[in-house]
């Protein structure tokens, strides 16, 4: 009976602790979805051009990359669910503190302070499941990303009501930090797991660095591909003129309820299909949506089959990606950390190539620089399959 009982807490604890993940990964949806959308009204609360305060995805993922990297350490050596709590605090915090910010250099600040806290939580939220579901990871880590893809879904959502109402932003930003307060203070309560015992086998530090190289190059591109069209949707579909401000907001939840619908089928699909397989058919959804919105331009209905298309294919991308490496290597909070910061900068790079290009160029030029990052990204892909998996295991 002791034993049986002692199973069942053991139990209790992992679901709470599950459950708590996935809401932080909803918590971090809404946060990371909230800037495409609120873009232009920021330029306008500051005062400045389209092309200057693009300088905020510089900024956001700068942080983004630091708290994944420090943050990966941190997961290794204090209790994780402390350090989730403590984060997600900050990020709320910070979407206070945005419809305040009226100077640049002020909101650059605030939202620097909101990407570091989002990476580490993004990298907790990744470890910690590692660290607590070991074997049956393939569907809980798919149904973490679409924890997240929720969250990304509810924010625009949210972002278009508010400027339909008050023709402002302020509000969207304080009710995400309503929603995410209780999140932070549930992780205060539940205890953390511990991290994967690791041999002087698995050490990556004195091992080979092949596999996490190609698996942060291959992070970063499609990292930057998601965050680069998730952040600019709405802007480009306004400035061809093929929205209003509010069927914008909804096509940029079309876009994350696209990737959430397709973490779900996914999360499902994982239990049968290798991560391999997965993502070659994510790569391949990714290519084709891209390539329509090129060839169809001035299309309404291509622009929102293409985009749900797009958000869709690149829905399984990043978790099945985590899993793959999972299969080959023990993870470590300092290795996740690496691929997070790796992932961070592509959020960073391809938003901030399209925003210094968008006004230039046109458009347009948001469906150039994704198609070609995504083409890169299956050529890092065929290279990854192309090593033999075995020489992971030896070596890191």
């Amino acid at each position: 009976m002791k034993l049986q009982s002692s199973l069942q807490s053991v139990e209790k604890k992992r679901t709470s602790l599950t459950i708590s993940y996935f809401l932080s990964f909803a918590a971090l949806g809404m946060t990371t979805a909230s800037l495409g959308p609120a873009l232009p009204y920021l330029a306008e609360q500051t005062g400045t051009l389209l092309a200057q305060v693009s300088a905020l995805f510089i900024l956001h993922n700068i942080g983004y990359m630091a708290g994944s990297f420090l943050g990966g350490h941190l997961y290794d050596r204090t209790p994780g669910t402390t350090v989730m709590a403590l984060m997600l605090l900050v990020v709320v915090a910070g979407m206070v503190a945005v419809p305040f910010s009226a100077v640049l250099y002020l909101l650059l600040i605030v939202i620097f302070c909101i990407g570091f806290a989002e990476g580490a939580v993004d990298v907790g939220g990744n470890i910690l499941l590692v660290w607590t579901h070991h074997k049956r990871l393939p569907p809980l880590m798919n149904a973490l990303h679409l924890s997240y893809g929720v969250g990304a879904f509810i924010s625009p959502l949210i972002m278009g009501v508010v400027v339909k109402r008050t023709g402002g932003i302020s509000w969207g930003y304080w009710i995400l930090a309503v929603l995410i307060l209780p999140v932070a203070l549930l992780f205060l309560r539940l205890p953390s797991p511990r991290p994967e015992s690791r041999g002087a086998s698995d050490n990556a530090a004195s091992g080979h660095w092949l596999f996490p190289i190609i698996i942060t190059a291959f992070l970063l591109l499609c990292v930057g591909v998601e965050a680069g069209y998730g952040s600019w949707v709405y802007t480009f579909s306004l400035t061809k003129a093929m929205a209003t401000k509010v069927t914008a907001a909804y096509l940029n939840s079309a876009y994350w309820g696209a990737l959430t619908g397709g973490r779900l089928f996914f999360t499902l699909l994982a239990t049968r299909l290798k991560p391999k397989l997965i993502l070659l058919v994510n790569l391949a959804g990714c290519l084709v949506s891209l390539a329509i919105l090129l060839i169809f331009p001035q299309s309404v209905a291509v622009l929102w089959i293409g985009s749900v298309g797009l958000g869709f294919f690149m829905s399984s991308i990043f978790p099945s990606t985590i899993i793959l490496a999972s299969q080959q290597i023990k993870l470590s909070g300092r290795l996740t950390g690496i691929f997070m910061a790796g992932a961070s900068s592509g959020a960073m790079l391809l938003p901030w190539v399209i925003g210094q290009l968008f006004e230039a160029v046109g458009p347009q030029v948001v469906c150039i620089v994704l198609l070609i990052a995504t083409g890169l990204a299956v050529l890092i892909y065929a290279l990854l399959l192309a090593v033999r998996p075995g020489v992971y295991r030896r070596t890191l």
